[in-house]
């Protein structure tokens, strides 16, 4: 069972974490941009959803940077949330609601 354990991580280093995080989104309206940056508000960067949006009770797969990244939503009414830190190897479930977001396993 330690075997397990000790088996050699995967590219980058982050112990076999691929940076694969689900996106869930419980809020009652679509998100229409969204910006998981290990630099945050210095840099965002990258909008994963450019070319879509997530509706209500959608769920989509993206792939980032391993280890902590902060993380912004922008709803198609033009609100926001975001999160300072969040570690996408010990975390990888981004849970939009409607009061803000929620990272878990």
């Amino acid at each position: 069972m330690l075997a397990a354990c000790a088996a050699p991580p995967r590219s980058g280093g982050t112990g076999g974490c691929d940076g694969q995080v689900q996106i869930r989104n419980l809020a009652p309206v679509a998100v229409e941009q969204l910006y998981v940056s290990p630099t945050g508000p210095t840099n965002w960067g990258r909008d994963f959803f450019a070319t879509t949006s997530l509706l209500p009770g959608a769920t989509q797969t993206v792939r980032v940077q391993p280890g902590d990244n902060a993380v912004r939503v922008v709803f198609v009414n033009g609100r926001a949330a975001e999160i300072a830190a969040m570690d996408v190897c010990a975390t990888p479930i981004l849970t939009i609601q409607p009061n803000g977001l929620l990272v878990g396993r």
